[in-house]
């Protein structure tokens, strides 16, 4: 039975840092060795580490024979990275080169994220006031803000709870009537990527700091205005309880208005959970903003861009040809090495503070945006022991994370298909190629 991802990357952790053997109990630590050599797009690359992992990892050339058996039919340009999780060292890499990564694109934007921000941080909706009876509604980008109270733990906030605290507050002051403005202003720049789909308008919202039910009356239609949809359903509140609400507009609150009350978001870690096991776009946009912000950048498309593209760079993850155009993968305009999504995701694997990355990976046939995969007799090795980040746009298909071999090796991958034959043909190369790896001896 694979060791569970808790344990996982205790394990791995050990391996690669000296300094937390006593969190985790672990032998002394390997003797440091250099960073390996990039390989090229066709190089099969052997682990010389002593910092291996423990269990027998595949020889190279016989990695590469078994993944040359599953069929690569319909799959017109592709490209895949495995590791050894433990040392980092490249066991296969073949077509590394930059390509449309589609949703496995948030492993970067969540990674990111996390480093910079810490797994606790919150972004706390709140309402001000600067004179009796004026209110404003202030987004703060958490981008699972919801009007009814959830019991998911990922989303603690709403706007009914902030109404509650508000109307208490109010009627505290003896106040009956107000006025009520929202304010965005934490993000800047265009709220649509000039890349995405005019069609997806439909489905796909703005991308704003204030939003309710990710902006959404339900899966396949979104709010003109989030903004303004979610300032008027926390006015219905308001009116409900017995406070009368004479306007709704947009304005910005002014400088040192007194907070009357406030919604924190869930933990981000809870944040990367879901964002990931879900493949939840407007999240990954929004975090992706948020982590600009942290960056010291403007919180828009651009700035997020800058942002993560220099986080890449000083973490050794930035490849020949790579393009970034957002922080969700809707973008064809993004290019990414598979090598790049690899490193990442053994970085997290490897960093106890990035945990909830791989916590967040979807677990083949099991849940998320993998639950209904690898359902056939030559992927069905994969189910519990595939835990990856999927990836879907026309044609683009692509699968990122990590994997316990037969052996009891951690092997990190990152496999990228584009110009395919048909979203069918892209899940069973990417599937059956990952339930190879799971079966894989390969000695």
């Amino acid at each position: 039975m694979p060791q569970s991802r808790r344990s996982l990357r205790a394990g791995l952790t050990c391996l690669v840092a000296g300094s937390l053997l006593a969190v985790f109990g672990c032998s002394a630590p390997p003797t440091p060795e250099p960073p390996a050599a990039t390989p090229t797009s066709t190089q099969v690359v052997a682990s010389t580490s002593p910092t291996a992992s423990p269990a027998p990892l595949p020889d190279p050339a016989a990695l590469k024979a078994r993944l040359d058996k599953v069929s690569r039919a319909g799959i017109g340009v592709w490209g895949i990275v495995v590791m050894d999780g433990a040392s980092g060292d490249t066991l296969l890499s073949r077509g590394d080169k930059a390509l449309i990564p589609a949703s496995s694109l948030k492993v970067l934007t969540a990674v990111a994220a996390l480093d910079v921000m810490g797994a606790g941080r919150r972004f706390t909706t709140r309402v001000v006031t600067s004179s009796p009876g004026s209110l404003v509604l202030v987004g703060g980008g958490d981008p699972l803000l919801t009007d009814k109270q959830s019991t998911s733990a990922a989303k603690p906030a709403s706007l009914q709870a902030l109404a509650a605290a508000t109307v208490s507050a109010l009627k505290s002051a003896g106040t009956k009537r107000v006025t009520l403005a929202y304010d965005t202003s934490l993000f800047s720049g265009p709220g649509w990527n000039r890349h995405w789909k005019p069609a997806w308008r439909t489905f796909t919202p703005q991308v704003t700091a204030l939003m309710s039910n990710r902006g959404q009356l339900n899966k396949w239609q979104a709010y003109p205005n989030p903004a303004a949809t979610a300032a008027k359903a926390f006015a219905a509140r308001l009116a409900k309880a017995g406070i009368k609400v004479t306007t709704v507009k947009a304005a910005k609150a002014p400088a040192g208005a007194a907070t009357v009350a406030e919604a924190p978001s869930a933990p981000l870690a809870r944040i990367v959970e879901h964002t990931l096991r879900y493949s939840d776009n407007i999240a990954a946009e929004v975090l992706s903003r948020q982590f600009a912000l942290a960056s010291g950048k403007p919180a828009s498309f651009a700035g997020a861009k800058q942002a993560l593209q220099s986080w890449l760079a000083g973490h050794g993850l930035w490849g020949k040809g790579m393009v970034l155009d957002d922080g969700s993968g809707l973008s064809t305009a993004n290019l990414v090495r598979p090598s790049a999504l690899a490193g990442a995701v053994r970085l997290a694997l490897t960093t106890p503070d990035l945990q909830a990355v791989a916590d967040g990976l979807p677990v083949a046939g099991k849940n998320g945006t993998l639950k209904d995969r690898f359902d056939d007799a030559s992927e069905k090795s994969g189910r519990g022991v595939v835990h990856a980040k999927t990836g879907t746009l026309q044609r683009v298909s692509s699968l990122t994370g990590y994997l316990t071999t037969a052996d009891g090796a951690t092997l990190v991958f990152s496999a990228i298909a584009n110009r395919t034959a048909g979203q069918t043909t892209a899940y069973n190369w990417l599937d059956r190629t990952a339930a190879a790896l799971a079966r894989c001896g390969c000695r």
